[in-house]
C-alpha cells in the first residue's frame, strides 16, 4: 500500500453531529486538494480503537482524525494497543470537527477545514511524548495512552457533566459553564497524596488536579499553561482545597493561563506522577471520564509522529 494514501476516521456525533453534516463537504475538499484516503465512520463509543487496529493489519500507516479530543483519543490508543507495527511508523492528523478541539489548539491547526487540509499537505511533523496511564476501573487496573491532559477530582466531574451535556445534545460555552458549575456545587476536597518521580510532592485536602503533556483543556483552559508537548516532562498542577466562592471568583485563571499565581495551587514538572485518594476519584483522560484514583502517570518521550499547523512553534 501506498505510503501517501490516509484512512479518515470520521465520527459522525462529534460537534453535536455537525460531522455527520459536514464530511460529505469535507471529504470533496480532501479530494479537490490531492489527499488520498479511505474513509471509516465511528457508530459506539471506542470504535475508533478497533477501526485504527483493523487498518493497520490492512497496511495504513497513515491517519486522519475527524472529530474532537475524543476521536483523537481512541485512535491514539488504538495504535499504541497494538503491537504489530512500530509506532514510528505511523502519522496521525486531525481535522478539527468537535466541542473543544483542545488539542488542536496547541498545534494551530485552523478550525477552517480548507485550511486545516493545507496542514495535512505540508506535512509539518513533530514527534511528540505520550503519556501512559494506568488507573482503577471497577476495582481492575486498566492502562490508556494521553496525547493532551488529565484531571483528577473538580476537572474530571467537570468532564463528567459535560459528557452528560453531550449525550442530550448540548455543547459549547454555555454547557461548559452549567457542568463547572454542577461539578464545582457537589465537590468535597478529598485527602490525597502526590508522588513525583519517587519522592513525595504533595499530602492533604485535594480539590484538583491536572496533569499534561500538551496545555489546554475544557475549551481553552489551561491548568498547566507551560506544558511542552515534546520535551519529555509531565506537567503538574496540584489544587489545594479552597473556597468554591474563591473559586467562582479566580475561574478565569484557567484561561488567562496565570493559574499558578493562586496561593492554593502547586505545580512541578517529572516523568512519573502518581495520584492516591482516600475515596476514589474520578479521573479524565484527554476529556473522557475513564475510571477512578488510584492513577499513575508515566512519560513515552517523542513517542507518536503528528501534523501540526504552520504556526506551531
Amino acid at each position: 500500500m501506498s505510503d501517501s494514501l490516509w484512512i479518515a476516521v470520521v465520527n459522525p456525533n462529534a460537534g453535536g453531529g455537525r460531522v455527520a453534516k459536514e464530511w460529505p463537504l469535507l471529504s470533496n475538499v480532501l479530494r479537490d486538494r490531492g489527499v488520498s484516503f479511505e474513509e471509516v465512520f465511528t457508530t459506539h463509543r471506542y470504535h475508533a480503537v478497533e477501526l485504527v487496529i483493523y487498518a493497520l493489519k490492512r497496511g495504513f500507516r497513515n491517519f486522519i482524525s475527524v472529530g474532537g479530543d475524543g476521536t483523537l483519543h481512541e485512535i491514539v490508543n488504538g495504535i499504541f494497543y497494538q503491537k504489530e507495527v512500530p509506532v514510528s511508523a505511523i502519522t496521525v492528523a486531525v481535522l478539527p470537527a468537535g466541542s473543544a478541539n483542545d488539542w488542536t489548539r496547541m498545534y494551530r491547526i485552523p478550525r477552517d477545514y480548507g485550511k486545516a487540509v493545507e496542514t495535512i499537505l505540508e506535512g509539518r511533523i513533530v514527534c511528540q511524548d505520550v503519556a501512559k496511564v494506568e488507573y482503577s476501573q471497577a476495582g481492575v487496573r486498566n492502562t490508556r495512552y494521553m496525547v493532551n491532559v488529565a484531571g483528577v477530582g473538580l476537572d474530571a466531574n467537570i468532564c463528567h457533566w459535560c459528557n452528560v451535556a453531550k449525550n442530550k445534545g448540548k455543547s459549547g460555552e454555555l454547557a461548559y459553564v452549567k457542568a463547572a458549575f454542577k461539578a464545582l456545587v457537589g465537590r468535597i476536597s478529598n485527602p490525597a497524596k502526590v508522588v513525583v518521580d519517587g519522592r513525595h510532592f504533595f499530602t492533604g485536602r485535594m480539590f484538583s488536579v491536572g496533569l499534561g503533556i500538551g496545555k489546554y483543556s475544557g475549551g481553552g483552559m489551561m491548568q498547566v499553561p507551560d506544558a511542552v508537548a515534546d520535551d519529555g516532562l509531565l506537567n503538574l498542577m496540584v489544587a489545594r482545597k479552597v473556597s468554591k466562592i474563591k473559586f467562582i471568583l479566580l475561574f478565569r485563571q484557567l484561561f488567562k493561563g496565570t493559574i499558578y499565581s493562586i496561593r492554593e495551587v502547586t505545580h512541578c514538572v517529572a516523568s512519573r506522577v502518581s495520584v492516591i485518594t482516600c475515596r476514589p476519584d474520578r479521573i479524565e483522560i484527554d476529556g473522557e471520564v475513564v475510571g477512578t484514583t488510584p492513577v499513575t502517570l508515566e512519560v513515552v518521550p517523542r513517542a507518536l509522529r503528528v501534523i501540526v499547523g504552520r504556526d506551531y512553534k
